[in-house]
């Protein structure tokens, strides 16, 4: 992995219209069991931007999270965001992603190689490890997303931004 910062990306930069911030966790109902992935992206004022959800069928915790990560990192792209901070309840996950720890696991170290194509279309983006309690809007959107079908998506926009309202 190319070392740009911590993450692989460059170093985040203050910027508006084109910048967001993702909030990324995954859920796991028996671990693994029905299992979903959630993500919030707000706008630089904490505005909730977009809500999205998937849910993954029977998975463990550690996968949930990083279809979370990669959740997130999709609706960004998808919606034109070319400066991300992204941030997770998972320490395994960030930490991976940083490149700080190594990932063994064949399926966690494909669903990290995602991760790091995905940031790698961003002009700038970041990843850090927050406290559970700094991440309640993305836990909200994992656990719904355990009742949906595996593979069914929800995308929900937010206070009227988006592309062109932003």
């Amino acid at each position: 992995m190319a070392r740009r910062g911590e993450s692989g990306c460059p170093p985040p930069r203050n910027f508006a219209k084109d910048t967001c911030t993702i909030e990324f966790d995954g859920a796991s109902k028996g671990n693994p069991g029905r299992a979903g992935a959630g993500a919030v992206l707000r706008a630089p004022d904490n505005t909730v931007i977009f809500s999205c959800r998937e849910g993954l069928g029977s998975a463990t915790n550690n996968v949930a999270e990083y279809r979370a990560l990669n959740l997130g990192l999709e609706c960004a792209l998808n919606n034109g965001f070319k400066n991300v901070h992204v941030q997770g309840d998972s320490q395994l996950v960030c930490k991976q992603v940083q490149g700080a720890w190594a990932t063994k696991n064949p399926n966690m170290t494909q669903l990290c190689g995602q991760a790091h194509e995905l940031m790698s279309q961003f002009d700038s983006c970041d990843i850090q490890h927050v406290p559970r309690e700094f991440n309640s809007a993305a836990d909200a959107q994992a656990s719904l997303a355990t009742n949906l079908a595996e593979g069914e998506t929800h995308e929900e926009s937010g206070g009227g931004y988006g592309r062109r309202g932003y």
